[in-house]
């Protein structure tokens, strides 16, 4: 059970910390719920309220991985790979439901097939690939780094790194 103060990774707002577990009615509701309060750390300025006994809603909070899970994470993709699909409607497909569900390990594998595709063809990615390589990179960069206590910008040395291809 989340507690105040935790931080959690909440679906497409990334990396959040509980504010507050209250008791909230809102003017539409005819009663009141236990809400989470979310403060992401990206937009500090907005909240998000979780229902407390909503579980398809609690089940996108989950907790920031550990510096050591990373590491499992990062070795469980080595020589791996993401089979490139060419119908683009489908492969657009499959991307944003490894976006929406942030499995991390999906997404390094997505980063993967991704750089791997850019450099088999002079063209490089289309815009959609190229927005959606960039949208997973952002994915990993948030929690590896607030997890690592690193800069964004290293989370790829760091990675290659873990992966041994300095």
């Amino acid at each position: 059970m989340p507690r105040v103060n935790d931080y959690v990774n909440y679906s497409t707002h990334g990396i959040c910390k509980i504010e507050d577990l209250r008791f909230i009615k809102f003017d539409s509701c005819a009663s009141g719920h236990d809400y989470y309060v979310l403060k992401p750390i990206a937009r500090d300025t907005s909240s998000i309220f979780v229902p407390a006994d909503n579980p398809v809603l609690m089940e996108r909070m989950r907790p920031v991985l550990f510096p050591e899970e990373i590491d499992q994470i990062i070795l469980s993709v080595k020589d791996q790979n993401l089979l490139w699909i060419s119908d683009r409607k489908q492969r657009s497909a499959q991307f944003q439901e490894i976006l929406r569900t942030r499995d991390e390990r999906e997404l390094l594998l997505l980063i993967s097939c991704l750089y791997l595709k850019s450099t088999e063809t002079e063209k490089g990615l289309s815009n959609t690939d190229a927005q959606v390589l960039k949208k997973a990179e952002s994915i990993i960069d948030q929690e590896f780094s607030f997890s690592l206590k690193i800069s964004t910008s290293s989370i790829g040395s760091y990675i290659r790194e873990r992966l041994g291809l300095k």
